[in-house]
């Protein structure tokens, strides 16, 4: 399969580059605090989704990188509701 010949460094590249490209347009949609939410649980959902993907690939996928990956985007999504609750 293809997948399993991308190299590490690819992987923590898309991760980077799908976390720079969500908050730019979390940033962009500014205006309308709905489509942030929805931008914002699509990057972080992306970001778990290459997270796990990478695991299952090239490393033994245990319980604890899943549940890491999905605590530190829950993290991120609670720090950016508690930074705009202003918003509500």
């Amino acid at each position: 399969m293809i997948l399993q010949r991308i190299p590490h460094q690819l992987y923590y590249l898309l991760e980077l580059l799908a976390l720079i490209l969500g908050f730019f347009l979390v940033v962009l949609l500014s205006p309308n605090f709905t489509l942030q939410l929805l931008a914002m649980g699509a990057m972080l959902s992306l970001y778990t989704i290459i997270g796990i993907v990478h695991h299952r690939l090239h490393h033994v996928l245990k319980s604890k990188v899943v549940i890491e990956y999905i605590l530190v985007s829950a993290v991120i999504f609670s720090a950016f509701l508690f930074l705009n609750v202003s918003k509500f």
